[in-house]
């Protein structure tokens, strides 16, 4: 997992060709007004801008991918992600590979997720040994955000 400011995407540049297309998507597009769906960048990047209002913490759904990366930039707002090993978890709900998405839960209680509040200009990056529960409140208060969800086929 890395944490990030949109300002300091170029070091991540050298992750790949793709990474660099999907950080210029976020760059060189106003986001604040583009809607909401699905939006294909090139072969194997799509964005997916959402309009969401955040959940509590204690309703988090932990989901992982096999196919995709996902770089998560909050455009407008604030949310709260939980994330930790996929080792550390176990399958709630099958892997769909039509949707490339497993829901998870932690084995155990005691193995604490970890937490990052992610403002409006800032991104993290999921692999997928991440399993990750986005979209979730910072404050206990029931905001809405606006994001994008960049996809990376691996």
């Amino acid at each position: 997992m890395i944490y990030d400011n949109i300002q300091n995407c170029e070091k991540y540049y050298t992750l790949g060709d793709k990474f660099k297309t999907a950080f210029d998507f976020i760059l060189k597009n106003n986001l604040q007004d583009m809607p909401t769906g699905r939006h294909d960048i090139a072969e194997g990047i799509y964005a997916n801008v959402q309009e969401l209002e955040v959940k509590l913490p204690h309703l988090a759904k932990f989901e992982a991918h096999r196919e995709y990366i996902d770089i998560q930039y909050v455009i407008l707002g604030q949310e709260r992600m939980d994330f930790g090993l996929l080792e550390n978890f176990n399958t709630q709900i099958p892997y769909d590979s039509e949707k490339d998405v497993e829901f998870l839960q932690l084995k155990d209680e005691a193995l604490c997720a970890n937490t990052v509040n992610v403002k409006a200009g800032e991104f993290c990056i999921f692999y997928p040994q991440d399993a990750h529960a986005p979209m979730l409140s910072c404050a206990d208060k029931l905001d809405k955000i606006k994001k994008v969800i960049i996809k990376i086929k691996i």
